[in-house]
């Protein structure tokens, strides 16, 4: 932008003291307390532990305008754009077939696998030029097809698939996550990126805040952070764990999510609150915590012995 127009942008977007002709009904939300409108989110969470699930549940309650999990509210309806880069068609529809046994045909629902046979580019954002990093030609042809679509919230499945840069890159970071700030302001969209835990935070799966992968402007940036983990209580019975790690954002039903994190059953596509899995399921985790202490506290105890030779 030259700087006489980029000028311009700041005397129009300038104002004193609350002298301003802005909506103050706006709601910041589009799934409360989860996920904020106009904003990246971060889903996190160890590979293979459901997140690609839980992200689907939530866009099938966004797209229908229906509380997720019959507790949290969906603020805005609309279509919602989920891209998967790690699925290929036949396979990620069997996600879908899964859900609608619970949930009815869902027109705002509009997926892409860019698995797919006519996708033959790289799904990344963003690309190395010189010493910096540009749009890629992929990034001009997900704008077109948000003109399009008009979506309130956009699925990227997985972050690392549609970041060109090194993701333990600060500098590449904050280009990128520029980038998705771009899409939210030229078309009033929101963000959910899928994120796959690290190494560190696999080995240490036992406590609730998991260390982050990559870069540390990923999770700066992004106004909320969700953790989900699967936690298992005894043989053959699994809980799925939700923690909003992060919110920059008020929320009056805040209270309604736990600290320490909201237990769910898992019903074959979609997720289920029931209270009293719940507390069974936070009684036998604690239970375990507590075991798993008492055996470190016995071992590290242990009398340092060795022979004499």
């Amino acid at each position: 932008m030259a700087k006489d127009l980029l000028a311009e942008a700041l005397r129009n977007a300038s104002y004193v003291d609350n002298d301003a002709s802005i909506n103050r009904d706006y709601d910041p939300w589009i799934l409360e307390p989860l996920i904020p409108f106009q904003s990246v989110t971060i889903l996190d969470g160890l590979g293979g532990s459901g997140k690609s699930w839980l992200a689907v549940d939530m866009c099938y309650a966004i797209g229908l305008g229906m509380p997720f999990l019959g507790i949290f509210p969906t603020k805005r309806q609309g279509p919602v754009m989920y891209l998967s880069a790690e699925e290929v068609p036949e396979v990620f529809v069997k996600r879908l077939d899964a859900v609608r046994k619970y949930y009815p045909a869902n027109q705002n629902f509009i997926w892409t696998s860019m698995l797919h046979e006519e996708i033959d580019v790289n799904p990344s954002l963003c690309v190395a030029y010189g010493n910096g990093m540009i749009p890629s030609p992929m990034f001009d042809a997900l704008e077109k097809r948000i003109e399009e679509v008009q979506p309130v919230l956009i699925v990227l499945d997985s972050l690392i698939n549609f970041f060109g840069g090194d993701e333990n890159s600060s500098k590449d970071a904050r280009y990128f996550m520029e980038l998705l700030r771009r899409l939210i302001r030229r078309h009033k969209v929101s963000i959910l990126a899928l994120h796959h835990q690290n190494k560190e935070g696999m080995r240490a799966q036992g406590d609730d805040v998991v260390s982050f992968r990559g870069s540390g402007v990923f999770r700066e940036q992004s106004r909320s952070r969700i953790i989900y983990k699967s936690v298992k209580l005894e043989e053959g019975v699994t809980a799925k764990k939700l923690i909003l790690e992060k919110s920059n954002y008020f929320s009056r039903i805040k209270d309604m999510l736990p600290e320490d994190g909201l237990y769910l059953r898992f019903d074959n596509g979609i997720h289920v609150y029931d209270r009293a899995f719940a507390e069974y399921a936070k009684s036998k985790e604690e239970e375990k915590k507590t075991k798993g202490k008492k055996k470190e506290n016995k071992s590290n105890g242990r009398p340092n012995i060795r022979a004499d030779l």
